[in-house]
């Protein structure tokens, strides 16, 4: 099962859900609205500009031999 992130319209709070396959509704776990928005994930998409984006030596440069990553170690 795959977890999303989701913001509720109505009070605003932003959550995450495992969410199975088919699932329709997904109510806000603080005002039990359901009223919910599924928000891009940060984690999936991600160069968020962290620790991990700078490689393994901080120096901004990726430390992955392929150099097509940013030092995530093992996306080989």
């Amino acid at each position: 099962m795959p977890i999303y992130e989701f913001a509720c319209e109505k009070c605003r709070k932003r959550f995450e859900q495992l969410v199975r396959p088919g699932t329709t509704k997904v109510p806000c776990p603080a005002c039990k609205s359901s009223k919910v928005k599924r928000r891009f994930s940060t984690f999936g998409i991600g160069g968020g500009g962290g620790a991990s984006a700078k490689g393994a030596s901080g120096s901004g440069k990726s430390s992955c031999s392929r150099g097509s990553c940013s030092g995530c170690k093992g996306c080989h």
